[in-house]
């Protein structure tokens, strides 16, 4: 098991980069996980990826957006993985009262998906 305690120990470690969200799930009213298919242990000889989950805790605020366009679409046509696979992970500040801002990107790489607010 790894754990990591910020954002910097996770870059400096892993570049999630074509890795998949499998799951995002609240753990409590406050507290948010995200399960990640991670890429990059195939391309590093493995036999499979290994499941990483990022715990994001203390939420003041977290921004879901899906696009209507995907919406739209058939189950049949969807292809979750394309959907899901993460193109970029940042860490885009923090505020004076210590919480901190993440964005993960998905789909398009102007609009993320996911937008955190949290201790």
């Amino acid at each position: 098991m790894i754990i990591a305690n910020n954002y910097k120990e996770i870059k400096d470690h892993f570049d999630f980069t074509d890795s998949i969200i499998t799951d995002i799930k609240w753990n409590n009213p406050l507290d948010l996980s995200i399960t990640i298919d991670y890429y990059w242990d195939v391309q590093e000889n493995r036999e499979e990826n290994r499941t990483f989950v990022l715990h994001f805790t203390d939420c003041l605020a977290v921004e879901y957006k899906m696009w209507k366009e995907v919406i739209e679409m058939s189950r049949e046509d969807l292809h979750f993985d394309s959907l899901f696979t993460m193109i970029r992970f940042e860490h885009a500040a923090a505020d004076s009262s210590g919480f901190q801002h993440f964005r993960i990107y998905t789909f398009d790489y102007t609009e993320p998906l996911l937008q955190i607010i949290c201790k």
